[in-house]
């Protein structure tokens, strides 16, 4: 048995996410389509109650809009590697509270404490600072607006470097009747 993690994929205009993928697998050498990772891996934990958890968050949780437009660089603990991040300007704050209602209960032991968390999509990973800013700075020179709309959750397994997602749960959609 693996880890379990929880991401959020969230949906683009199609050339947006074309976009994202080719950058992402040009800097970052991370395939498939970005995510927010929400709960991050390295806790065993029973698939059972992880999906019992995320599913009732989920039913509270309506859909999330935001719109990335800036990049930011973070180092990674413990490697000698900087990360290149998108972050939403607007959504933000919804992105955190759903990260904060997912951290309690049988997920309370997953919140790093040793680092704040920053909603993001990983658009580059590289041993050099200086790359680094130049992917930054290439970035912010843009008048950047990607918008996004979170509508589900997945909870993935990972073992062995790679995840395989057993779940997608949807967020509450509003409705005029409910």
């Amino acid at each position: 048995m693996g880890t379990l993690e929880v991401a959020a994929k969230p949906v683009f205009a199609k050339s947006d996410t074309e976009w994202l993928v080719r950058t992402r697998q040009e800097h970052a050498h991370s395939p498939g389509a970005p995510e927010f990772t929400l709960v991050f891996p390295g806790f065993e934990l029973s698939a059972e109650d992880v999906l019992s958890h995320v599913a009732a968050t989920c039913a509270t949780t309506p859909s999330i809009k935001f719109c990335l437009r800036s990049a930011v660089i973070v180092p990674e603990l413990g490697a000698s590697r900087f990360n290149v991040f998108l972050v939403p300007d607007e959504g933000f704050g919804a992105i955190v509270r759903l990260h904060d209602r997912l951290h309690v209960g049988p997920l309370a032991d997953c919140l790093r404490p040793e680092m704040p968390y920053i909603p993001h999509l990983t658009i580059a990973s590289v041993g050099d600072f200086n790359v680094a800013r130049r992917i930054k700075a290439k970035l912010n020179g843009f008048d950047l607006g990607i918008d996004g709309r979170i509508e589900a959750l997945e909870v993935h397994e990972r073992q062995a470097g790679s995840a395989k997602c057993i779940a997608t749960v949807p967020l509450r959609h509003h409705s005029f009747f409910v």
